[in-house]
């Protein structure tokens, strides 16, 4: 639902530009004010310790399934690190950390 909201408020912003032209331009600027932070929240990159505590994975889990390829690693050799969009996820890791429902609740508040 969150990655269908960009489209979805340009949809409404094509509805009302014949009728409420400020107000589809709100609705377009908001979509892109969403893609720009949905888009820069993915792609930080967080160090080990970071990944552990938002994924539920230990560092040293995290660290093996870089060496094995099965995560790519964003930093460099000595100095690894994983881009958010990328980092596996453990049942209820959303509780302490990043919550994209929340995120998008929080962008909407601000918008309204």
């Amino acid at each position: 639902m969150t990655d269908d909201l960009p489209r979805i408020w340009r949809g409404r912003a094509d509805e009302l530009r014949p009728y409420a032209p400020a107000a589809a331009e709100a609705f377009t600027r908001a979509a892109v004010e969403l893609e720009e932070s949905l888009h820069a929240d993915g792609a930080e990159e967080l160090t080990l310790a970071e990944a552990a505590q938002e994924s539920r994975y230990a560092a040293r889990t995290l660290r093996e399934k870089l060496a094995k390829g099965e995560l790519p690693n964003a930093g460099a050799r000595h100095r690894p690190r994983i881009r958010r969009a990328d980092l596996p996820r453990r049942a209820g890791a959303a509780q302490g950390g990043w919550d994209a429902s929340a995120h998008v609740a929080d962008i909407v508040g601000r918008v309204s």
